[in-house]
């Protein structure tokens, strides 16, 4: 097990978070977490399934299943909690914009007003489960095709994707490059290429330098590679909307996440930091909290409202952090006496 990859769950989800609380002034976090986590899945489920899918032993609908028991059960939750929320603020949606959300469909349609209905967050999921159907195939392609026939696929995909990104209008950016799965595909199939790295023998020799670096050496490297995160957020600032919302984090995150994987076993500052307990069980209800941080936050401020306080507020230290707090809480219930016990128990019925 990576154990750092646990605690950057956490991490990076709480840049979504801290996008939502802030608005747009942070759209940075967002579009960077949602990146990393596509990555993250490609990277994750060829570290866990590459033998199988390369010994023809991936049974993809079955495990499709087994995922759906993880997060659909939730995601139904979530939404029916959200409708009836907005239903008691008088908002209120065509049952043909619901049903493509409920069924995990909503990302597949280039249009704001059906991925954002109920609780938004969910479109992550609607591209999760295209990922989860054509892994295999992506994985068998893209660990056996020859490098210069993969340099050759990247060149030809990065210039479509580059004429694609200067066509479309502006206002279908958010829909199309940004939630259609048919283009973030990329993410997870670039997920898929740092495993074959990590999976190659240049790196096993990677790793096997981390490991033997001083602390000192390693804890630069590692610093390094936060220090070019934040760097990505001020070249976000000063990049088109075009590029800067997915296409700026295929330079950075891969990168990022490589270094953080090889280096899991060495002796860094950030890996002895991410490997702490605390970080490790956050990180493990970091899709609780994705799922659940939208409604927890409208609630949250809907009674600071009731109680008196104003908009202005919201921005607080002291109430950003007592946010933060319930948010934590209220995924940790939610995975405890929700979806645990509720995919056990679809597991069974599957079997």
């Amino acid at each position: 097990m990576i154990q750092s990859v646990q605690s950057l769950r956490f991490l990076f989800i709480m840049l979504v978070v801290f996008s939502h609380i802030y608005g747009k002034v942070f759209d940075f976090g967002g579009e960077c977490g949602v990146s990393f986590f596509f990555i993250l899945s490609g990277f994750i489920l060829s570290y866990a399934y590459a033998k199988q899918v390369l010994e023809g032993n991936f049974q993809t609908m079955s495990f499709v299943k087994r995922q759906l028991t993880k997060f659909y059960p939730l995601h139904l939750l979530t939404f029916v909690v959200m409708v009836v929320l907005d239903a008691r603020l008088g908002r209120y949606f065509e049952w043909y914009r619901l049903l493509p959300n409920a069924l995990l469909l909503q990302s597949w349609i280039p249009d704001d007003s059906f991925f954002f209905v109920a609780n938004g967050s969910s479109w992550f999921l609607s591209d999760l489960l295209f990922f989860y159907l054509v892994f295999a195939s992506a994985f068998k392609l893209l660990v056996q095709i020859p490098h210069r026939k993969l340099l050759l696929l990247g060149f030809v995909i990065g210039g479509l994707y580059i004429l694609l990104a200067l066509s479309i209008p502006l206002e279908k950016v958010n829909a199309v490059l940004y939630a259609s799965p048919a283009l973030r595909v990329i993410d997870f199939c670039i997920g898929i290429l740092c495993y074959r790295l990590y999976a190659s023998e240049w790196g096993q020799r990677m790793r096997n330098r981390l490991q033997s670096m001083s602390t000192m050496s390693i804890s630069i490297v590692e610093l390094t590679m936060v220090a070019l995160v934040v760097c990505s957020f001020f070249v976000y600032e000063n990049m088109s909307l075009r590029f800067r919302c997915v296409a700026l984090f295929w330079l950075v995150l891969p990168l990022f996440l490589t270094v953080y994987v090889s280096s899991d076993k060495a002796s860094g500052m950030v890996t002895k930091l991410l490997h702490h307990p605390v970080l490790q069980r956050l990180g493990d209800i970091s899709f609780e909290l994705y799922l659940t941080h939208w409604i927890t936050l409208r609630v949250f401020y809907s009674i600071m409202l009731t109680l008196g306080y104003g908009e202005a507020a919201r921005k607080q230290i002291l109430v950003i952090a007592l946010s933060l707090i319930v948010i934590v809480l209220v995924s940790y219930l939610t995975k405890r006496f929700f979806v645990e016990p509720i995919s056990r128990k679809l597991r069974c019925y599957i079997k």
